[in-house]
């Protein structure tokens, strides 16, 4: 598993301040919360997402996440995997902005 530092080192923000820092991993921990729905929506019968639904909706928090791990084989090392694919794909998004902001700036300053 990715330790938090290697996260934050990824993502280029370690020269961020810690609160900073915090709101980053927050966003991205959101999105890999969607990614995991989105996931697991497309996996599931419209019967189960109806089950699942009215376990939501009763706040049987537990419950859904016993249904949720019932329906996915290796949850826990399914749910790392998309967690790793974000971060990488956040990570190579970002050094392909900085690769282009620097051909863009080698383009805006001349050279003797």
């Amino acid at each position: 598993m990715i330790t938090k530092e290697q996260i934050i080192q990824k993502l280029g923000i370690e020269n961020l301040p810690p609160d900073e820092q915090e709101l980053q991993l927050q966003q991205l921990a959101d999105t890999v919360l969607t990614r995991i729905i989105q996931k697991i929506t497309e996996m599931l019968t419209e019967e189960d997402l109806n089950k699942l639904s009215a376990l939501i909706d009763a706040g049987q928090d537990e419950e859904v996440e016993a249904f949720i791990r019932s329906k996915v084989d290796n949850y826990d090392e399914w749910n790392a995997k998309i967690e790793l694919d974000t971060i990488n794909e956040l990570e190579n998004n970002r050094n392909a902005i900085l690769a282009e902001a620097q051909a863009m700036q080698n383009i805006a300053t001349p050279t003797d």
